[in-house]
């Protein structure tokens, strides 16, 4: 930790991914809508959701359902943790569609959704989550670099600064994703291995911290799967040596499985699958096996338009931005390719210098890891079309020190070479002011005054109700949607209300004008509830019903407008 080097990538990270997470509009990061309604869902229901389809086919409400259950739950009963130790567990999102997203000739083409000009800041405070973890991972690289260079220090220093200035890892840790924390596990995890690499004699809590590193990974995300190949050759070669015995790794196992097992047989009791692959298929159907190679190569006749597999992957590691549709400029392709070659050149001459300290221990450790990282990537995108860097970035920590150990060889004779090193942050700040923060304006794609990307307080009691409730339900379960009247007589001409179904533990079941964008106006003092709207609500439960305004002015907030008390409400 007495590196100047470490201390300037820790700094340079928190300054430019905390810069994304301010500046990236809310829900502007891939799938970000959707990770957050899986941890919402979490905090919320204090349940693990089930997929659209599954809750479907049970016959549930769609709000048992998330768009992402498939996924491993670890990250998001974090990231819940933290919405509800900001108390806003019933703060649900909403946003609304950019209709031109992608055209070419629109200056919001690179925004998905509309934006208000006050957004709520919950999302900023959540993807702080994101920086931290970050933080975390380059300690892990920095560390990582040492254990396997410990002769050239510089290496360790310069893989944590790679990692810190890279655009793409930058804006990933300004965002909400699970990535985020399947990369920092990845990383410990690797780290792990090649200390025991270097150890003397491996004991059984040594075992247990990898189980323990393992399994949080499994349950984090399936592209933490090459670990369990990673562990399998470290553990041949420590048996080889003679520095462990088949103990260690039978408590590793066990306490892998301990941590995960249950949730692959979670899957397995629910989609007949420990992986949940199918019900995947089901949610994201697979790219045609006639058009798959096309895509994964590029070739004619795949869309020129259309990013494919292997002219992607690489290129967006220095930031395709948002939902992707911002490449990096050329310029910055070009440069990152010239470093690569350079650092290939450096590592092939290391290994014919006398003592080879260049050379980093355990090499053929780092490199596994980055190729089944890769191999992972590349048979998952040849059914599924997903070519971005961060599928990459769980080996990002023996990547970036096999990089570093190329460049610093190959630059060990070069007067004042570590000037150089000040051309990494320069690149990513300009970067982020030049190519991002222009593009994701979100006055570029301004959204109806009525429109919040986050609604919350929805569940809490108002202190002075001023809606008033006029109609009488039976106590009894309703078979039929009721029809519901109020009284608001100090209510503006053209006020438009909002419905909300809250459960007794704060549970939100329902709520009409922001999951339906807008679309579903309740006005007037009379509201006759639609069926597709009481399908929503849970049977046999009991709920209880909730007026309030919508926004009529861009710098109104939801929690202040006017609102009814509670009504009570049992569906049959």
């Amino acid at each position: 930790m007495r590196s100047p080097l470490l201390w300037l990538a820790l700094l340079l990270h928190v300054a430019l991914a905390t810069s994304y997470a301010w500046c990236t509009p809310p829900f502007e990061g891939p799938d970000e809508n959707s990770h957050y309604d899986y941890a919402w869902h979490i905090a919320n229901a204090q349940q693990l959701p089930l997929t659209m389809q599954l809750a479907k086919q049970r016959g549930l409400p769609q709000t048992e359902g998330a768009v992402l259950a498939i996924h491993p739950p670890l990250y998001y009963a974090v990231v819940a943790a933290g919405i509800r130790a900001f108390g806003c567990d019933d703060t649900v999102s909403v946003p609304r569609r950019n209709a031109a997203f992608g055209n070419g000739s629109a200056p919001s083409q690179y925004l998905y959704w509309l934006h208000e000009e006050q957004p709520s800041r919950l999302l900023f405070w959540l993807r702080t989550i994101s920086v931290l973890l970050g933080a975390a991972t380059i300690l892990c690289v920095h560390r990582l670099g040492r254990i396997c260079c410990p002769e050239v220090p510089r290496i360790g220093d310069l893989a944590a600064l790679l990692t810190a200035c890279l655009p793409m890892w930058s804006a990933l840790h300004g965002i909400l994703h699970n990535d985020v924390l399947a990369i920092t596990l990845c990383s410990a995890a690797t780290l792990l291995l090649a200390e025991l690499l270097h150890a003397d004699r491996v004991k059984a809590r040594h075992g247990m911290l990898l189980g323990l590193l393992v399994g949080l990974a499994f349950l984090t995300k399936l592209t933490t799967l090459f670990l369990g190949g990673l562990c399998v050759l470290t553990a041949v070669i420590l048996l080889r040596r003679k520095t462990t015995n088949i103990t260690v790794i039978v408590t590793a196992a066990i306490t892998t499985l301990a941590v995960s097992g249950w949730m692959f047989a979670r899957n397995y009791a629910l989609y007949q699958d420990p992986l949940a692959l199918n019900a995947h298929d089901q949610s994201f159907p697979p790219l045609p096996v006639e058009a798959r190679w096309l895509y994964f190569f590029g070739w004619a006749p795949w869309p020129e338009t259309a990013p494919s597999f292997l002219p992607t992957i690489f290129t967006s590691l220095f930031g395709r931005f948002g939902w992707f549709q911002l490449p990096p400029h050329p310029a910055l392709i070009c440069c990152g390719a010239v470093v690569a070659s350079l650092s290939g050149v450096g590592l092939v001459r290391a290994l014919y210098d006398r003592g080879r300290k260049y050379v980093p221990h355990a090499s053929w450790l780092l490199l596994s890891a980055c190729v089944l990282v890769f191999l992972g990537t590349a048979y998952f995108n040849l059914s599924h079309p997903q070519p971005q860097a961060r599928y990459l970035f769980p080996a990002i920590a023996p990547a970036t020190v096999l990089l570093a150990a190329g460049l610093v060889r190959i630059s060990a004779r070069i007067p004042h070479r570590r000037l150089a090193v000040w051309l990494l942050p320069m690149t990513a700040i300009a970067v982020f002011f030049a190519t991002f923060r222009p593009a994701f304006d979100p006055a570029l794609a301004p959204a109806p005054v009525a429109h919040r990307s986050l609604v919350g307080h929805i569940a809490q009691d108002p202190a002075n109700p001023s809606i008033e409730w006029t109609s009488h339900l039976s106590t009894s379960p309703l078979t039929a949607p009721p029809t519901l009247t109020w009284r608001d007589p100090n209510a503006p001409v053209g006020t438009n209300y909002t419905l909300y179904a809250i459960g007794d533990n704060g549970r939100i079941w329902l709520a009409t004008h922001e999951w339906t964008k807008g679309s579903l106006k309740i006005s007037g003092e009379q509201f006759a509830i639609p069926k597709n709207i009481w399908d929503f609500l849970p049977r046999d439960v009991p709920l209880w019903l909730k007026l309030r305004r919508v926004p009529t002015h861009a710098n109104d907030v939801p929690r202040d407008l006017a609102t009814s008390d509670r009504l009570r409400l049992i569906r049959k």
